[in-house]
């Protein structure tokens, strides 16, 4: 009897639910400095439309942080779902950092095969000016600002999808192609826990290997011996779904 009333209450709740809302952390680390990174997750899915978004918050701490100025990613993919597979129509990249910002928007054209590139930036630069008179420096700064738009070739996954693809079983082993990758890089997808990545022409070239269990996001990932710094690592440290009744 406590089984048949317990499927019938998750019938129920899967019925009444529209949204499904997953939030994860990692700490990413490398050999040489120890913890280096942090980075926060959502993932919200509606299951009525079929459509996604997730968030990536990336951000250095301690040593690095002062290292990088500051420096924090975001990269956000949006799009539906589309017979399993998570295709995007917007993808987004934000770089900030004292003084800068850099925003990177993708919108995806099927219809045409095309996808049109957005870049703003915004810089605090130097603009300080000496005062003869008074024999001092006038310490100012100007905000200087630009954009620029193109188009390129559409590829079926950005950096998101890409990985969202991979924990629903959705790419297949060999070359991956994902959205403005540069001609000379490459990736390869080994195994369903496994990428080899080439850089620079094959000037570096690393595995990253992932372990994972029933969650859709892995439980750590490694890349042995980048360049001089020793292994890199991202962990998984915290992982919570809710399901949300509109």
């Amino acid at each position: 009897m406590k089984k048949i009333l317990f499927l019938l209450i998750t019938f129920s709740v899967s019925i009444l639910a529209n949204i499904s809302l997953t939030e994860v952390k990692y700490e990413g680390g490398i050999s040489l400095f120890g913890k280096v990174a942090e980075a926060n997750i959502t993932l919200r899915e509606d299951l009525k439309n079929n459509t996604y978004n997730m968030k990536i918050v990336a951000a250095s701490i301690g040593i690095v942080k002062a290292l990088t100025s500051n420096r924090e990613d975001s990269f956000i993919s949006e799009g539906k779902i589309i017979n399993g597979v998570y295709t995007p129509y917007k993808f987004t990249k934000i770089v900030t950092k004292n003084d800068y910002i850099k925003k990177t928007t993708y919108t995806f054209n099927y219809k045409t095969n095309k996808v049109l590139k957005k870049v703003h930036k915004e810089e605090l630069v130097d603009d300080s000016s000496y005062d003869i008179i008074n024999l001092q420096t006038i310490s100012k700064k100007k905000l200087i600002q630009s954009d620029e738009s193109n188009y390129i070739k559409l590829e079926p996954n950005d950096y998101i999808s890409m990985f969202l693809n991979l924990s629903v079983n959705k790419l297949k082993r060999g070359r991956i192609n994902y959205i403005d990758k540069s001609d000379s890089d490459d990736v390869m997808l080994i195994s369903k826990t496994m990428f080899e990545i080439k850089k620079h022409d094959g000037d570096e070239v690393y595995k990253i290997s992932f372990s994972k269990n029933k969650s859709m996001f892995f439980e750590r990932a490694v890349a042995v011996d980048i360049a001089f710094y020793g292994d890199a690592y991202l962990q998984k440290i915290y992982e919570k779904k809710t399901i949300i009744k509109d």
